[in-house]
């Protein structure tokens, strides 16, 4: 019987951990997406956001654009938004099965046209783990005040 449980505590500690890294990678996958989009306008990453987005992503913008990846790629690759004090706050994830679904807020200064804005976005993605990578297959965001 203290093998048994023994064994029980080893599984639950590993599936804890396994948790802790998956929610980790997907973490660090919608850093890493928000930065090749939201930083300056010659170092927004394209390969970066190939690699992140799956081929059949549905990429919601707050205005209402639906755009799929590569009118994506392109849109932030090239949009004349700049953005400072860029923060993602409130994150967080969920698991079921191979997909993962976050939400967070999104704050930032805009500046586009010599005119300063502000960005406070609520953000609703569903990540998918393609392969060894988990991948962006939707995203939804919403302005809040």
């Amino acid at each position: 019987m203290k093998k048994l449980i023994t064994i029980c505590a080893l599984f639950m500690t590993l599936a804890v951990a396994a948790q802790t890294a998956q929610e980790k990678q997907v973490l660090n996958n919608i850093a890493a997406l928000n930065k090749a989009v939201f930083t300056d306008l010659d170092k927004r990453d394209s390969a970066t956001l190939d690699r992140l987005l799956s081929e059949k992503v549905t990429y919601g913008h707050s205005s209402g654009l639906i755009e799929n990846k590569q009118q994506m790629i392109r849109h932030a690759v090239s949009s004349p938004t700049t953005y400072g004090d860029f923060r993602m706050e409130n994150a967080t994830v969920f698991f079921e099965g191979n997909t993962a679904v976050s939400r967070h807020e999104l704050k930032a200064k805009t500046f586009e046209n010599g005119k300063e804005g502000v960005l406070h976005l609520g953000v609703l993605q569903t990540w998918m783990k393609i392969g060894k990578l988990w991948r962006l297959v939707a995203r939804q965001a919403v302005k809040l005040p």
